[in-house]
């Protein structure tokens, strides 16, 4: 069982809150670092979900840390300047013709507020992980709407956002990349797990993402599975094997461990 975790804070991407981390430590040196944003459509949920905890019990004991962050929620258009919100707006008008099937609520203010607040939380931890004694490569991991801003900052938004720090790699679970036209070959490695019937996130918007990552060779791999539901995804995920018998979170354990060896032949 892992031990209680860290209580952090940081401060929000318009500088205007104090948000926690609950970071856990792992056994012995850590070699890798996951950043988890929480499921909630943007509009609830909590970094106390008990995701993160279980995936430190998993990984922990592979030298693996856990952090999970909190972020702003219910973010309205009010609270960005005239230009980023009409941004947001037409990028918001651009995900539904290119025809993804999704609340627009998951790209909308409340989306571009969280991932502003994912790429704080993950600047702040690589600021100071020495003293954290944390360790690349950062891993930026959601469920639902914490994966939707995981695999958007991998390929950020322009318009205001393109300086936005980018993980190392991702991983979303039922989730979605709202923005598919952002995707390219540059970005870093990224994983998506989603169902073959999920009633929140229409399975449609993997397949039609994952012909999105083939045509532009963006390095992102496309999971659909047999598990049937929403949030069973994250259960499957964290305690399921796939049809061959491997664990579901083999997926992240291949994320983290492709990195590490992209990393040792560039050394």
């Amino acid at each position: 069982m892992p031990s209680d975790p860290q209580l952090l804070h940081y401060t929000s991407a318009d500088g205007a809150t104090q948000l926690g981390i609950d970071l856990y430590h792992p056994d012995g040196p850590c070699k890798a670092t996951v950043i988890y944003a929480h499921c909630g459509g943007f509009s609830h949920g909590s970094r106390k979900d008990k995701t993160a905890r279980r995936l430190s019990e998993k990984l922990g004991p592979e030298g693996v840390a856990v952090a999970s962050i909190d972020y702003r929620k219910k973010t309205g258009i009010e609270a960005f300047e005239p230009r980023k919100a009409k941004a947001i707006e037409a990028a918001q008008a651009r995900t539904a013709r290119v025809g993804m099937r999704i609340n627009p609520n998951y790209c909308g203010p409340a989306f571009y507020a969280a991932l502003e607040d994912f790429a704080a939380a993950l600047t702040y931890l690589r600021e100071n992980q020495n003293d954290l004694g944390l360790s690349a490569p950062f891993v930026a991991l959601g469920a639902s709407a914490g994966g939707i801003a995981a695999l958007s900052l991998a390929w950020p938004p322009r318009d205001g956002w393109q300086d936005l720090p980018r993980p190392d790699a991702a991983m979303g679970v039922c989730a979605a990349m709202v923005q598919p036209w952002r995707l390219h070959r540059e970005g870093p490695p990224a994983v998506w797990m989603h169902g073959c019937h999920d009633g929140v996130i229409s399975p449609r918007n993997a397949r039609l993402i994952a012909k999105k990552a083939l045509e532009k060779s963006a390095p992102l791999s496309v999971h659909i599975t047999p598990v049937r539901g929403h949030r069973q995804q994250v259960t499957a995920f964290l305690e399921e094997d796939d049809p061959d018998g491997r664990p579901w979170l083999d997926l992240l354990r291949g994320l983290i461990a492709s990195v590490n060896q992209a990393d040792k032949r560039s050394s």
